[in-house]
């Protein structure tokens, strides 16, 4: 068996790292069975992604989580919340289908106002009369041809999560892990 010497550059300053290799060596190779599994994690993470599953530790709720910046005492200041987030409390008044097929809510606040809240996610949990605390962004409204029949209000809420604290419903788009866990941890999400 022949020693041959190699030489591999480590860095940009031309230092180089000396291997005295002895024998043939080719190249490993991946069986079948690590193929396998190989395939079987990837499915595995792949499917809990596409479903919101988040490996990330959570915090539990305590008294301070879900807080809220909006409600009847300072529902008629809207415009000043306009692009932000916001949460609050409603309840569901009335149910219509959103254009991407989730539910579109309006929501009551106080006793004669009323804010129309869209989920960016599914919900088949809460119905008319539940009362929900939601989390997103407040936006003029831009209603499509559908929506011009009922959507009324200056103002809409794009909900990104969700929370029913009587039937501990708690609902939160994929990808927005950052602002679920400040909304646990009792802050109003940021939009970062």
């Amino acid at each position: 068996m022949k020693k041959e010497t190699k030489k591999y550059l480590i860095n940009s300053q031309n230092d180089c790292l000396n291997l005295r290799v002895s024998g043939n060596f080719t190249k490993p190779t991946i069986n079948n069975k690590m193929k396998k599994m190989l395939s079987i994690l990837i499915f595995t993470i792949s499917f809990a992604n596409l479903f919101g599953q988040s490996t990330e530790p959570t915090t539990k709720a305590n008294e301070k989580s879900f807080p809220t910046n909006i409600n009847e005492r300072n529902f008629k200041k809207l415009k000043k919340f306009n692009g932000q987030i916001v949460a609050f409390d409603g309840t569901i008044e009335q149910i219509e289908n959103s254009r991407n097929d989730t539910p579109f809510y309006k929501l009551k606040i106080g006793e004669n106002d009323y804010l129309w809240t869209v989920l960016m996610f599914k919900n088949e949990k809460n119905t008319i009369g539940d009362k929900i605390r939601v989390v997103g962004y407040l936006r003029p409204s831009d209603p499509n041809e559908t929506e011009k029949k009922y959507l009324e209000g200056k103002y809409m809420v794009l909900s990104f999560g969700l929370v029913d604290l009587k039937s501990s419903n708690f609902l939160f788009i994929s990808g927005a892990e950052i602002q679920k866990q400040e909304w646990i941890n009792g802050k109003i999400p940021s939009s970062k």
